[in-house]
Protein backbone atom coordinates (compact mmCIF):
# COMPACT_ATOMS: atom_id res chain seq x y z
CA UNK A 1 0.00 0.00 0.00
CA UNK A 2 2.80 2.17 0.82
CA UNK A 3 3.82 1.95 -3.37
CA UNK A 4 0.09 3.06 -4.11
CA UNK A 5 0.64 5.83 -1.85
CA UNK A 6 3.72 7.22 -3.28
CA UNK A 7 2.44 6.79 -7.16
CA UNK A 8 -1.08 7.81 -6.55
CA UNK A 9 -1.22 10.32 -3.45
CA UNK A 10 -0.07 13.31 -5.21
CA UNK A 11 -1.17 15.88 -2.51
CA UNK A 12 -0.58 13.78 0.60
CA UNK A 13 -4.70 13.41 1.39
CA UNK A 14 -2.98 10.49 3.69
CA UNK A 15 -1.58 13.49 6.01
CA UNK A 16 -4.75 15.70 5.94
CA UNK A 17 -6.83 13.03 7.22
CA UNK A 18 -4.45 11.78 9.43
CA UNK A 19 -5.10 15.58 11.32
CA UNK A 20 -8.79 15.80 11.10
CA UNK A 21 -9.36 14.77 14.50
CA UNK A 22 -6.61 17.98 15.73
CA UNK A 23 -9.37 20.08 13.39
CA UNK A 24 -11.59 20.14 16.56
CA UNK A 25 -9.02 21.20 18.81
CA UNK A 26 -7.28 23.69 17.18
CA UNK A 27 -11.00 25.23 16.30
CA UNK A 28 -11.70 24.81 20.44
CA UNK A 29 -8.73 26.80 20.99
CA UNK A 30 -8.91 29.31 17.94
CA UNK A 31 -12.02 30.42 18.09
CA UNK A 32 -13.49 33.85 20.23
CA UNK A 33 -16.42 35.34 18.05
CA UNK A 34 -19.76 34.97 19.45
CA UNK A 35 -23.57 35.19 18.56
CA UNK A 36 -26.65 37.59 20.06
CA UNK A 37 -27.68 34.85 23.15
CA UNK A 38 -30.73 35.84 22.24
CA UNK A 39 -30.66 33.82 18.49
CA UNK A 40 -33.34 32.30 18.03
CA UNK A 41 -33.04 30.58 13.99
CA UNK A 42 -29.95 30.21 12.83
CA UNK A 43 -29.30 29.64 8.81
CA UNK A 44 -26.57 27.93 7.72
CA UNK A 45 -25.51 28.35 3.63
CA UNK A 46 -23.05 26.06 1.81
CA UNK A 47 -22.83 23.73 -1.03
CA UNK A 48 -20.62 20.17 -0.64
CA UNK A 49 -18.07 19.71 1.48
CA UNK A 50 -18.78 23.10 2.77
CA UNK A 51 -22.29 22.30 4.29
CA UNK A 52 -21.57 18.74 5.05
CA UNK A 53 -20.26 19.70 8.23
CA UNK A 54 -24.06 21.50 9.38
CA UNK A 55 -25.53 18.25 9.35
CA UNK A 56 -22.86 16.50 11.20
CA UNK A 57 -23.51 19.37 13.81
CA UNK A 58 -27.17 18.63 13.30
CA UNK A 59 -26.47 15.06 14.41
CA UNK A 60 -23.94 15.29 17.20
CA UNK A 61 -26.92 17.95 18.80
CA UNK A 62 -29.35 15.14 18.16
CA UNK A 63 -27.88 12.34 19.39
CA UNK A 64 -26.31 14.05 22.39
CA UNK A 65 -29.49 14.91 23.13
CA UNK A 66 -27.99 18.54 24.41
CA UNK A 67 -30.15 21.35 25.29
CA UNK A 68 -29.46 23.31 21.96
CA UNK A 69 -33.03 24.15 21.07
CA UNK A 70 -32.46 26.90 18.54
CA UNK A 71 -33.18 25.30 14.66
CA UNK A 72 -30.56 25.52 12.42
CA UNK A 73 -31.93 25.44 8.80
CA UNK A 74 -29.30 24.33 5.93
CA UNK A 75 -29.29 25.82 2.78
CA UNK A 76 -27.75 24.13 -0.21
CA UNK A 77 -29.18 26.77 -3.16
CA UNK A 78 -28.85 30.33 -4.57
CA UNK A 79 -32.30 30.72 -3.00
CA UNK A 80 -32.91 31.24 -0.07
CA UNK A 81 -36.04 30.04 1.87
CA UNK A 82 -39.16 32.44 2.03
CA UNK A 83 -39.38 32.67 5.63
CA UNK A 84 -35.53 33.73 6.53
CA UNK A 85 -35.89 37.30 7.74
CA UNK A 86 -33.56 40.05 9.43
CA UNK A 87 -33.86 38.22 13.38
CA UNK A 88 -32.17 35.33 11.60
CA UNK A 89 -28.51 34.50 12.11
CA UNK A 90 -26.75 33.33 9.42
CA UNK A 91 -23.27 31.24 8.68
CA UNK A 92 -22.21 31.24 5.12
CA UNK A 93 -19.59 28.72 4.56
CA UNK A 94 -17.02 28.37 1.25
CA UNK A 95 -13.84 26.53 1.74
CA UNK A 96 -12.57 28.62 -1.43
CA UNK A 97 -14.71 31.61 -0.59
CA UNK A 98 -15.83 31.96 -4.16
CA UNK A 99 -19.09 29.21 -4.48
CA UNK A 100 -21.71 30.80 -6.63
CA UNK A 101 -24.44 29.62 -4.77
CA UNK A 102 -22.85 30.65 -1.36
CA UNK A 103 -22.53 34.24 -3.10
CA UNK A 104 -25.68 34.66 -4.03
CA UNK A 105 -27.43 33.67 -0.85
CA UNK A 106 -25.15 36.07 1.20
CA UNK A 107 -26.67 38.90 -0.76
CA UNK A 108 -29.60 37.99 -0.25
CA UNK A 109 -29.53 37.45 3.60
CA UNK A 110 -28.00 41.00 3.47
CA UNK A 111 -31.46 42.27 1.41
CA UNK A 112 -33.38 40.97 3.90
CA UNK A 113 -31.78 42.73 6.32
CA UNK A 114 -30.17 39.79 8.56
CA UNK A 115 -28.53 41.50 11.21
CA UNK A 116 -26.24 38.52 12.22
CA UNK A 117 -23.97 37.59 9.91
CA UNK A 118 -20.61 35.08 10.28
CA UNK A 119 -18.34 34.43 7.18
CA UNK A 120 -16.72 30.86 7.07
CA UNK A 121 -13.81 30.68 4.53
CA UNK A 122 -9.98 29.77 3.65
CA UNK A 123 -9.71 33.03 1.33
CA UNK A 124 -11.52 33.99 -1.44
CA UNK A 125 -14.40 36.57 -2.27
CA UNK A 126 -16.07 35.99 0.86
CA UNK A 127 -13.06 36.60 2.96
CA UNK A 128 -13.13 40.17 1.18
CA UNK A 129 -16.72 40.83 1.91
CA UNK A 130 -16.20 40.08 5.84
CA UNK A 131 -13.18 42.64 5.71
CA UNK A 132 -15.10 44.79 3.76
CA UNK A 133 -18.49 44.77 5.76
CA UNK A 134 -16.96 43.92 9.28
CA UNK A 135 -18.68 40.71 9.95
CA UNK A 136 -18.04 38.04 11.70
CA UNK A 137 -15.03 36.03 10.12
CA UNK A 138 -14.05 32.45 10.86
CA UNK A 139 -10.59 31.25 8.92
CA UNK A 140 -10.96 27.68 7.89
CA UNK A 141 -7.51 26.53 7.89
CA UNK A 142 -5.84 24.65 4.61
CA UNK A 143 -7.11 21.34 4.30
CA UNK A 144 -6.81 20.45 0.65
CA UNK A 145 -10.36 20.37 -0.23
CA UNK A 146 -13.65 21.22 1.78
CA UNK A 147 -14.97 18.04 2.28
CA UNK A 148 -11.72 17.43 4.97
CA UNK A 149 -12.26 20.54 6.84
CA UNK A 150 -15.64 19.43 8.36
CA UNK A 151 -13.60 18.67 11.60
CA UNK A 152 -12.31 22.73 12.13
CA UNK A 153 -16.06 23.99 11.10
CA UNK A 154 -18.22 21.56 13.27
CA UNK A 155 -15.46 22.92 16.06
CA UNK A 156 -15.93 26.63 15.36
CA UNK A 157 -19.50 25.89 15.92
CA UNK A 158 -19.86 24.40 18.52
CA UNK A 159 -17.23 27.22 19.96
CA UNK A 160 -19.32 29.75 18.86
CA UNK A 161 -22.47 28.37 20.77
CA UNK A 162 -20.53 27.76 23.72
CA UNK A 163 -18.93 31.65 23.24
CA UNK A 164 -22.31 32.69 23.40
CA UNK A 165 -24.41 31.02 26.03
CA UNK A 166 -26.49 28.88 23.88
CA UNK A 167 -24.42 25.45 24.73
CA UNK A 168 -23.22 24.38 27.65
CA UNK A 169 -19.75 22.07 26.44
CA UNK A 170 -16.94 19.61 28.74
CA UNK A 171 -14.21 20.90 25.82
CA UNK A 172 -12.18 18.68 28.28
CA UNK A 173 -13.95 15.46 27.70
CA UNK A 174 -14.13 16.49 23.75
CA UNK A 175 -10.98 16.74 23.52
CA UNK A 176 -10.07 13.99 25.34
CA UNK A 177 -12.62 12.00 22.93
CA UNK A 178 -10.26 13.45 20.07
CA UNK A 179 -7.07 11.92 21.65
CA UNK A 180 -9.28 8.21 21.63
CA UNK A 181 -9.69 8.81 18.70
CA UNK A 182 -6.36 9.72 17.49
CA UNK A 183 -4.73 6.74 19.37
CA UNK A 184 -6.80 3.85 17.53
CA UNK A 185 -5.75 5.63 14.18
CA UNK A 186 -3.88 2.53 13.63
CA UNK A 187 -6.91 0.36 13.95
CA UNK A 188 -9.24 2.58 12.17
CA UNK A 189 -6.99 2.30 8.78
CA UNK A 190 -6.45 -1.57 9.46
CA UNK A 191 -9.93 -2.08 9.17
CA UNK A 192 -10.45 0.50 6.72
CA UNK A 193 -8.09 -1.10 4.14
CA UNK A 194 -9.52 -4.54 4.85
CA UNK A 195 -13.20 -3.25 4.30
CA UNK A 196 -11.62 -1.10 1.45
CA UNK A 197 -10.45 -4.30 -0.07
CA UNK A 198 -13.73 -6.14 0.03
CA UNK A 199 -15.37 -2.62 -1.98
CA UNK A 200 -13.00 -2.68 -4.62
CA UNK A 201 -14.99 -3.52 -7.97
CA UNK A 202 -18.42 -2.86 -6.36
CA UNK A 203 -20.52 -0.20 -5.64
CA UNK A 204 -20.76 0.67 -2.31
CA UNK A 205 -23.81 1.28 -0.63
CA UNK A 206 -24.22 3.24 3.10
CA UNK A 207 -26.71 2.46 5.51
CA UNK A 208 -27.32 3.35 8.75
CA UNK A 209 -30.21 4.23 11.26
CA UNK A 210 -32.10 7.59 11.07
CA UNK A 211 -30.28 9.56 13.97
CA UNK A 212 -26.89 9.17 12.24
CA UNK A 213 -28.28 9.44 8.28
CA UNK A 214 -26.20 12.11 7.83
CA UNK A 215 -22.69 9.87 8.50
CA UNK A 216 -23.78 8.01 6.21
CA UNK A 217 -24.26 10.79 3.69
CA UNK A 218 -20.76 11.51 4.71
CA UNK A 219 -19.95 8.14 3.84
CA UNK A 220 -21.25 8.39 0.43
CA UNK A 221 -19.73 11.91 -0.34
CA UNK A 222 -16.00 10.19 0.26
CA UNK A 223 -16.52 7.35 -2.27
CA UNK A 224 -17.70 9.61 -4.97
CA UNK A 225 -14.82 12.02 -4.67
CA UNK A 226 -11.63 10.24 -2.96
CA UNK A 227 -12.44 7.10 -4.57
CA UNK A 228 -13.99 8.55 -7.49
CA UNK A 229 -17.17 5.97 -7.50
CA UNK A 230 -20.36 5.69 -7.57
CA UNK A 231 -21.84 5.07 -4.23
CA UNK A 232 -25.32 5.84 -2.73
CA UNK A 233 -26.59 6.17 1.11
CA UNK A 234 -30.02 5.64 2.99
CA UNK A 235 -31.21 5.08 6.33
CA UNK A 236 -33.22 2.55 8.49
CA UNK A 237 -36.42 2.38 8.55
CA UNK A 238 -37.75 3.94 5.91
CA UNK A 239 -35.26 1.89 3.38
CA UNK A 240 -37.34 -1.42 4.82
CA UNK A 241 -40.61 0.57 3.37
CA UNK A 242 -39.30 0.90 0.04
CA UNK A 243 -35.45 0.35 -1.25
CA UNK A 244 -34.84 -3.12 -0.51
CA UNK A 245 -37.53 -3.97 -2.86
CA UNK A 246 -35.00 -2.93 -5.80
CA UNK A 247 -32.84 -5.60 -4.86
CA UNK A 248 -35.37 -8.14 -6.05
CA UNK A 249 -33.82 -7.39 -9.49
CA UNK A 250 -30.06 -6.49 -9.42
CA UNK A 251 -28.53 -4.75 -12.05
CA UNK A 252 -25.42 -4.14 -10.18
CA UNK A 253 -22.44 -5.27 -7.98
CA UNK A 254 -23.15 -3.71 -4.70
CA UNK A 255 -21.06 -3.69 -1.16
CA UNK A 256 -23.85 -2.95 1.33
CA UNK A 257 -22.34 -1.45 4.55
CA UNK A 258 -24.69 -1.53 7.44
CA UNK A 259 -23.59 1.21 10.15
CA UNK A 260 -25.01 0.33 13.29
CA UNK A 261 -24.93 1.39 16.73
CA UNK A 262 -25.68 -0.79 19.82
CA UNK A 263 -26.89 1.67 22.00
CA UNK A 264 -29.47 2.74 19.02
CA UNK A 265 -33.43 1.67 19.53
CA UNK A 266 -33.71 -2.38 19.57
CA UNK A 267 -36.11 -2.43 16.86
CA UNK A 268 -33.89 -0.16 14.74
CA UNK A 269 -30.88 -2.35 15.08
CA UNK A 270 -33.19 -6.15 14.99
CA UNK A 271 -34.20 -4.56 11.00
CA UNK A 272 -30.87 -4.53 10.56
CA UNK A 273 -30.34 -7.58 11.12
CA UNK A 274 -33.08 -8.89 9.48
CA UNK A 275 -32.36 -7.00 6.34
CA UNK A 276 -28.66 -9.21 6.55
CA UNK A 277 -30.46 -12.26 6.92
CA UNK A 278 -33.23 -11.71 4.07
CA UNK A 279 -30.89 -10.56 1.53
CA UNK A 280 -27.67 -11.55 2.67
CA UNK A 281 -27.36 -14.52 0.11
CA UNK A 282 -28.05 -11.80 -3.06
CA UNK A 283 -26.14 -8.89 -1.77
CA UNK A 284 -22.79 -8.72 -0.07
CA UNK A 285 -23.23 -7.37 3.90
CA UNK A 286 -21.31 -6.03 6.22
CA UNK A 287 -22.69 -5.21 9.20
CA UNK A 288 -20.18 -3.21 11.15
CA UNK A 289 -20.63 -1.79 14.89
CA UNK A 290 -20.15 2.04 15.22
CA UNK A 291 -17.16 1.84 18.74
CA UNK A 292 -18.65 2.03 21.93
CA UNK A 293 -18.43 5.53 23.66
CA UNK A 294 -19.31 9.00 24.04
CA UNK A 295 -21.48 10.37 21.15
CA UNK A 296 -18.50 12.81 20.12
CA UNK A 297 -16.48 9.50 19.92
CA UNK A 298 -18.94 7.62 18.47
CA UNK A 299 -19.25 10.41 15.70
CA UNK A 300 -15.34 11.12 14.81
CA UNK A 301 -14.31 7.63 14.97
CA UNK A 302 -17.10 6.65 12.53
CA UNK A 303 -16.08 9.34 10.39
CA UNK A 304 -12.46 8.82 10.24
CA UNK A 305 -13.29 5.06 9.41
CA UNK A 306 -15.44 6.41 6.60
CA UNK A 307 -12.59 9.42 5.05
CA UNK A 308 -9.76 6.09 5.55
CA UNK A 309 -12.06 3.48 3.64
CA UNK A 310 -12.36 6.11 0.68
CA UNK A 311 -8.88 6.87 0.83
CA UNK A 312 -7.64 3.29 0.45
CA UNK A 313 -9.96 2.46 -1.97
CA UNK A 314 -9.14 5.09 -4.34
CA UNK A 315 -5.47 3.88 -3.91
CA UNK A 316 -7.41 0.51 -4.91
CA UNK A 317 -8.72 2.06 -7.58
CA UNK A 318 -5.46 3.64 -9.05
CA UNK A 319 -6.55 7.21 -8.54
CA UNK A 320 -5.30 10.18 -6.50
CA UNK A 321 -8.03 10.45 -4.37
CA UNK A 322 -6.94 14.46 -3.64
CA UNK A 323 -8.62 16.35 -6.61
CA UNK A 324 -12.37 16.69 -8.06
CA UNK A 325 -11.48 17.75 -11.78
CA UNK A 326 -15.12 16.69 -12.78
CA UNK A 327 -16.58 18.98 -9.96
CA UNK A 328 -13.32 21.95 -11.56
CA UNK A 329 -14.50 21.94 -14.97
CA UNK A 330 -18.19 22.13 -14.30
CA UNK A 331 -17.49 25.27 -12.89
CA UNK A 332 -15.27 26.57 -15.33
CA UNK A 333 -18.11 26.00 -17.47
CA UNK A 334 -20.54 27.35 -15.99
CA UNK A 335 -18.24 30.73 -16.07
CA UNK A 336 -18.86 30.91 -19.36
Amino acid sequence: MQALREQFDKSNLYEVISNIPKQFTEAFGEVEIKINPDTSKILFCGMGGSALPANLLKTFLSVSKSAFNIPIKINRDYNLPHNVDSSWCGFFDSYSGNTEETLEALKQAEDKGLKQIVILAHTGKLEEIAKEKGYLFIRIPDTSQPRMGFGYVIGAMLKVFANSGLLKLNFDELNSDIEKCLTASAQTQEQAHKLADTIKGKIPVVYTSNVWKYVAMVWKINFNENAKTQSFWNAFPELNHNEMVGYTNLVGDYKVIVLKDTDEHPRIQKRMDIFEQILGDKLNVEIIEMNSGSVFYKLTNTLMLGAWTAYYLALLNEVDPTPVDMVEEFKKKMKG
